[in-house]
């Protein structure tokens, strides 16, 4: 429990940090929010008028103080752009995002682990010298690049999917999750060739320990060695990467969101930077790092259920 606690206080003080450090950069950037909002129309008088009303004309302290003590509360501010909150903007964009990320995680892990073991299992082998060209290939390539070539492929040519055709998630569920199987693919390639190389590496340095030439003593198959003792071990060094790779997902659908006309944070956020909407800029940036934060709370959590030699050191 102590152990636990601990993880839990680091993961507060530093999400306590991330957000001083984002809502400091919004003061040193250049650009002045009610001037943006007021545009040509803009004078001296309005400004100062503009900026109070905002609540800009207050020390900076004082104003980081209150946004945090409405953050804890579930209120992010009001959008300039929109005058609405900037809650009820974000709601129904959070779902469309987490969706797509769940989906290519869920697709990571259930491609890399068979290709990785099978790599592994065939080190050396023709097969595996093609499947390591291949992965280099792969690893290359952007997510947002992939989306374009299936968006040409399987939508101009073929006429799987509208390109652009995005479908609610509200209206017609079942087609939302058929909409997002391409970009989540986008987004999962270059991921799933990260774990396979990482998972065969992984693979081959635990095949050289003693207690795999032991089951092979004990009559286990290649098979059976590889997915009923190695594996489990090999899996450390990978859940890391997923951890990581899961909190890059959620950065890298924003791109592959306007690859597909998907209307998620991607796209709230960077018309909200070109607006300079800094309250909505900063609640999605906070949204993100706390998906990071927790991703790595729960990397920490596995390894105790994954190796319990990590209990015994501490």
């Amino acid at each position: 429990m102590k152990y636990y606690l601990k993880k839990i206080v680091s993961m507060l003080l530093t999400l306590l940090v991330v957000s001083f450090l984002v809502f400091a950069a919004f003061e040193i950037i250049p650009g002045d929010p009610a001037l943006a909002k007021l545009g040509a129309e803009a004078t001296e008088v309005r400004l100062a008028q503009m900026r109070e009303q905002m609540g800009l004309n207050r020390p900076f302290l004082v104003r980081y103080g209150s946004w945090v003590l409405d953050c804890l509360k579930g209120n992010f501010g009001n959008s300039y752009s929109y005058n609405q909150s900037v809650r009820s903007m974000i709601a129904d964009k959070i779902p469309i995002t987490i969706t797509m990320t769940i989906m290519a995680t869920i697709l990571t892990i259930g491609i890399s682990i068979p290709a990785g073991v099978s790599t592994a299992k065939h080190a050396g082998s023709r097969y595996d010298k093609g499947s390591y060209v291949v992965n280099q290939f792969v690893m290359a390539i952007p997510s947002f690049f992939l989306g374009i070539l299936m968006t040409f492929v399987f939508g101009l040519i073929l006429h799987w999917f509208t390109p652009g055709g995005y479908i609610s998630y509200k209206k017609d569920f079942r087609g939302f999750l058929g909409y997002m199987i391409l970009p989540s693919v986008a987004i999962a390639i270059p991921k799933c060739a990260m774990s396979i190389k990482l998972l065969r590496s992984a693979i081959l340095t635990e095949a050289d320990k003693d207690y795999v030439r032991t089951a092979y003593s004990r009559g286990n198959s290649t098979t059976q060695v590889l997915y009923g003792h190695v594996l489990k071990n090999a899996l450390i060094p990978l859940v890391t990467f997923w951890g990581m790779a899961v909190a890059d997902m959620v950065a890298g659908s924003i791109v592959v969101e306007q690859v597909f006309n998907i209307p998620g944070l991607g796209r709230i956020l960077l018309t909200s930077i070109s607006n300079r909407d800094y309250p909505v800029v900063e609640a999605i940036i906070l949204l993100v790092a706390v998906v990071v934060i927790v991703m790595n709370l729960l990397v920490d959590f596995l390894y105790r259920k994954i190796d319990h030699r990590i209990d015994r050191e501490e």
